[in-house]
């Protein structure tokens, strides 16, 4: 796909940015989205900023190597990141509602990724994060390495049609960041509704998707609520079909793994017999 103006735009604002916050010397993450995003703009510099992480950073869902799950895990209340002993808290999307007042009076900054479903939206929150943690140059460069992987997916002589299932049963419609994934790859999305849409398996046995994609199967939660992991019809229909699951620590949200993702969407397209 080619790269697209937006792209420009966002690498052009961050470098011709002349200023900075000032660069924290700690750094505490809420979120399992944050942690991803932490993690792929500060390299090596996340083990030594970094002094807590998620309450889901130990999880198989976690891109955290074994050093981090090591450090202290965080929630999204006050007494929890008061104790954290970060002078920045970065916050997942629709997390650290009400926050502030309790982080000015201990002196401790905030940072607020947005939820966004597209890669327009995971350079956006690149770019504020890098400028809230000092990265302004690895965020522009992780920017621009998304930009040129996105334009190496090359064209493909036809367009399958992609379903997406997460474990618990939803799937992903337009306007969705798996969508974008899917769409980046080369390929169509088969679920037509906007959104999360959890499909009912009477509808979902009617598809006839070239490519199924799941998600969360090996590394997700128990719950009864799995329903694409415990319904005996819709096993047996992801059984019957070509599938890949794509590991939940590569997109927790829409961020840097979203490309990680596109990639292997578009290299299983390439395989389809």
């Amino acid at each position: 796909m080619p790269l697209r103006a937006a792209v420009f735009s966002v690498v052009c604002a961050l470098a011709s940015s002349s200023a900075s916050a000032a660069e924290p010397d700690t750094i505490a993450s809420t979120s399992l989205c944050g942690d991803s995003y932490l993690l792929a703009l500060m390299g090596n510099d996340a083990p030594e900023k970094l002094v807590a992480m998620s309450w889901q950073s130990r999880d198989p869902v976690s891109s955290a190597n074994d050093a981090q799950k090591s450090l202290p895990q965080i929630w999204d209340n006050p007494e929890s990141y008061l104790s954290s002993g970060a002078d920045l808290v970065v916050f997942g999307p629709g997390e650290g509602v009400g926050a502030e007042r309790f982080l000015t009076k201990a002196g401790i900054n905030a940072h607020h990724l947005n939820w966004v479903e597209d890669f327009d939206g995971v350079f956006s929150n690149l770019e504020s994060l890098g400028a809230a943690v000092d990265q302004d140059k690895p965020a522009r460069r992780m920017i621009a390495d998304i930009s040129l992987r996105l334009d190496r997916l090359e064209a493909l002589p036809d367009t399958p049609k992609i379903l997406y299932l997460a474990r618990s049963g939803f799937s992903a419609g337009p306007g969705t960041f798996v969508d974008a994934a899917m769409t980046a790859a080369g390929g169509e999305n088969i679920v037509t509704e906007p959104g999360w849409p959890k499909l009912d398996p009477e509808y979902l046995i009617t598809l006839k998707p070239d490519l199924i994609v799941t998600s969360f199967f090996d590394d997700g939660y128990e719950s009864v609520n799995a329903a694409a992991v415990r319904h005996h019809t819709v096993r047996q229909f992801i059984d019957a079909h070509n599938r890949l699951e794509i590991p939940g620590s590569v997109w927790p949200c829409a961020g840097p793994g979203l490309i990680d993702a596109a990639e292997m969407i578009h290299a299983s397209i390439k395989a389809l017999p």
